[in-house]
């Protein structure tokens, strides 16, 4: 298996082989460190079974550059790797042809998962699951009201994490301690029964606790 890996930091680059390394036998990884050496690569090497690509690289963005490597190399799935857990990334990740995002606070065990997922034909993204097959959609169930799930202070974490806001920004935003925002993020995590920040944003979306609006770019 050849994995084409678009990441600057050389430190991530390394703990993620080690990830990579139990996903099949054989695997071979490339390196690159911004758009032009990914081009270049994908361009000499065509027989990648899978990208890894970041969001936040030098120069251009990897969500900026997502359709044109899509049109290099249609046939490789490419997965959005980032830092990021700004629902609008995800988003954007899944508008612009990406096969999956996944959020680098995944532990081995999620990572890998969500990859075999992928390499198993389905789409992944945090609140979404495999992508289903086509045909009729069935009738969504209908979630629990969540007005009674979050204290009100728990809601404006909550819709503040929607905005991209870290735990920093979120403490000084509301005059909080940063350990306070911590415990608070890891309460609504558990009380909404999800993984992370961006499945704790999409599910509060579904419930009603936090709209649209409050989503921004960052």
């Amino acid at each position: 298996m050849h994995i084409l890996l678009i990441d600057d930091h050389p430190l991530f680059r390394n703990a993620l082989l080690l990830v990579l390394n139990k996903l099949a036998e054989n695997v071979v990884v490339l390196e690159a460190t911004n758009i032009l050496e990914a081009t270049q690569l994908i361009s000499s090497v065509r027989n990648l079974d899978l990208i890894l690509l970041d969001i936040g690289l030098p120069e251009i963005d990897g969500l900026t550059a997502l359709p044109g490597l899509r049109e290099l190399i249609p046939t490789a799935p490419i997965v959005v790797l980032s830092g990021s857990e700004n629902v609008l990334d995800v988003q954007r990740a899944y508008e612009n042809g990406a096969f999956g995002y996944i959020p680098k606070t995944y532990g081995c065990h999620n990572m890998l998962s969500a990859l075999h997922i992928i390499l198993g034909g389905d789409n992944f993204f945090p609140g979404r699951g495999p992508e289903p097959e086509p045909g009729p959609e069935p009738e969504p169930e209908p979630e629990p009201p969540g007005r009674d799930l979050l204290t009100p202070r728990q809601v404006e974490v909550l819709k503040l994490m929607a905005e991209g806001a870290s735990n920093k920004s979120i403490a000084n935003t509301l005059g909080l301690e940063v350990g306070t925002v911590k415990q608070h993020v890891s309460d609504i995590i558990d009380r909404l029964e999800v993984r992370n920040r961006v499945d704790a944003v999409m599910k509060g979306l579904r419930l009603g606790l936090i709209t649209t609006e409050n989503l921004q770019d960052e």
